[in-house]
């Protein structure tokens, strides 16, 4: 019994302790480029997270992002529907679009910046479907545009300077 309670409280220790050791990563450069989304012809500026680094570190301290502007996370491979995002650190509240391979989308969620000092504290938003890339937007912006589960992504579609989206 000692044993287990022993062993029970080291791993709450350990848990602890990664989680105040936990930093904000450093601000990273990102590449450029535009997404198109069904239904929207503005094109959306985004910044795409491919390394490990940029996509740890997002939008995390951003004050502000533009109407039209986002963040796209670009993974080599499928994630696990489990793999979620947290708004550790994020100041401005945002939509998040999982999208599978096609560009399809296969989960949304509204998120409200966590506000604590602790990530502990801070909610996952997990699409339980598994994806390849992530969009982030501003909050309402799903919404305002009518954007739905099933409906497409085009990333970095050939346009030429001023053209707007294809309504697909």
């Amino acid at each position: 019994m000692i044993k287990v309670a022993l062993i029970g409280w080291l791993s709450a220790l350990s848990v602890s302790a990664v989680a105040q050791q936990w930093s904000v990563p450093e601000p990273q450069n990102f590449e450029q480029g535009h997404v198109c989304l069904e239904g929207v012809e503005q094109p959306i500026s985004v910044e795409f997270a491919d390394s490990m680094a940029q996509q740890a570190r997002g939008l995390m301290q951003r004050t502000e992002l533009g109407e039209y502007s986002g963040m796209l996370f670009r993974y080599p491979n499928q994630r696990p529907g489990g793999s979620g995002f947290w708004m550790y650190q994020t100041l401005i509240p945002l939509d998040i679009a999982y999208l599978a391979k096609d560009g399809s989308i296969v989960k949304t969620f509204t998120m409200m910046p966590c506000g604590s000092d602790d990530p502990r504290q801070c909610r996952s938003y997990a699409p339980g479907e598994p994806y390849y890339n992530v969009l982030e937007l501003n909050a309402g912006f799903l919404a305002k545009h009518d954007i739905r589960m099933g409906d497409r992504v085009h990333i970095n579609p050939q346009l030429n300077e001023n053209e707007q989206c294809q309504n697909n």
